[in-house]
């Protein structure tokens, strides 16, 4: 049997195709990657995690007669262990470099994953003929039996998936904050010796767990506090609740649904913008993609019940607010425009006075003062050759700062003078 190491193109791939590229720092300068860990094949840094990746991608070479699931089983097993052993070096070589990021406050968890890549040539194939690919999955008995994973210590633990798995994990969690739940998630399933049978079913299981909607319970929590909202939706504790595992997969299958609606708006509007010369800036992006999957539902949900909104809303527009459920001090400002051209609302009057919209607002938000402020323009137009309809978004930043008080009553004189206008 031989080995042959394959070009990490498939791993590049991956990455090109999710929002992994937008927080890949492997290659950056090295003055921005010098507090990070060296000798690992990627790097992503997200607001709240970072995460090393190291690879595995190989082919093996035997007879046809010879593959069957044992030696399959034998074939991952020596894959993973190469893994585990190169993790453990570069942990050691990196120790004082952990040191530093553990004695600072950046209160960033911190992730290893192992992925493997498993194909077969068979002896007798055309040379030019492509290996077969082996689909697999690990499970916690794979780590029990096979391959020891040394879980002293569980922040150092290192967490391995198939490539074609994790693949499917990042097509269902397509936000670095609920990627990094379920890392945490499957960290924990792994340092506590609970039993799951693959890491498919495992994943199944955090989208269907009161894990999921942890964070956004949370920050509703925060809001309550503040006075900013009455009280934590109820479907969210509801969902939390281990017994209601029904009314959280229809929950879930409902935000899946929405996140993809949102994603097919932003690029649309990230295509435009490109297109028009004026690209959203990066900083923007990064925030915006840095949200969670239910607060893209939510959006979205305030977008969907414009059908349902009177004639006079319609013509006139109208808005509503609505904050993010992963960070608390990120609120968005919906304006529907209006049809009537002459409106306060209309699109091109709300495009023009968008700053001053948002100032406005960050007047109002001044207890506490909050980091992002986002005006969403929301634009709904029929289509001309059916009865649908077309939704286009605009999207306008603005970041949080405290006014002084004469500052803000100015601020309340211009808001009571625009409602009686």
């Amino acid at each position: 049997m031989d080995t042959q190491h394959l070009p990490l193109s498939v791993w590049q791939q991956m990455i090109r195709q999710s929002f992994l590229s937008l927080y890949d720092v492997s290659e950056e300068d090295s003055n921005h990657s010098q507090h990070l860990l060296q000798g690992y094949d990627f790097v992503f840094e997200f607001s709240g995690a970072t995460v090393y990746l190291i690879v595995n991608d190989v082919v093996m070479q035997a007879n046809q007669q010879e593959v069957d699931s044992t030696q399959v089983r034998e074939w991952r097993k020596e894959v993973v262990n190469q893994l585990i052993k190169r993790h453990a070096q570069l942990y050691l070589k990196n120790d004082e470099a952990l040191a530093d990021a553990n004695a600072s406050a950046s209160n960033k968890a911190i992730y290893f994953i192992g992925l493997t890549s498993l194909a077969i040539k068979h002896e007798n194939d055309n040379p030019e003929s492509q290996p077969h690919t082996v689909n697999y999955e690990y499970g916690s008995q794979f780590f029990a039996e096979d391959c020891v994973l040394d879980l002293d210590d569980e922040e150092s633990v290192l967490q391995v998936f198939s490539h074609q798995n994790f693949v499917d994990i990042l097509n269902q969690l397509v936000t670095p904050s609920d990627l990094s739940a379920y890392l945490d998630f499957h960290r924990r399933k792994l340092a506590g010796f609970e039993t799951f049978q693959d890491e498919s079913m495992l994943l199944a299981q955090f989208l269907q767990s009161p894990d999921f909607h942890q964070r956004a319970i949370e920050v509703q929590e925060q809001l309550v506090a503040h006075q900013l909202i009455d009280q934590v939706e109820p479907r969210l504790l509801t969902a939390a609740e281990p017994d209601q595992v029904t009314f959280a997969n229809a929950l879930m299958l409902d935000i899946q649904k929405n996140t993809r609606m949102w994603y097919k708006l932003f690029n649309s509007l990230i295509q435009q913008y490109y297109e028009a010369g004026t690209p959203l800036p990066k900083e923007q992006v990064d925030v915006l993609v840095d949200e969670s999957m239910y607060t893209y539902a939510c959006l979205i949900e305030k977008i969907l019940a414009h059908r349902t909104i009177d004639k006079d809303s319609n013509w006139n527009g109208y808005v509503c607010h609505e904050h993010s459920y992963h960070v608390f001090g990120r609120h968005y400002l919906m304006v529907f425009y209006a049809q009537d051209e002459n409106s306060t609302l209309s699109a091109d009057k709300v495009r023009a006075s968008h700053q001053d919209l948002l100032f406005e607002l960050n007047s109002q938000m001044q207890q506490p003062v909050m980091d992002h402020l986002f005006l969403i323009g929301v634009e709904v137009r029929p289509c001309e050759d059916s009865v649908n309809t077309e939704v286009h978004v605009d999207v306008f930043h603005q970041n949080g700062s405290a006014i002084d008080a004469n500052t803000q009553r100015l601020y309340e004189q211009l808001a009571e003078l625009r409602s009686q206008s």
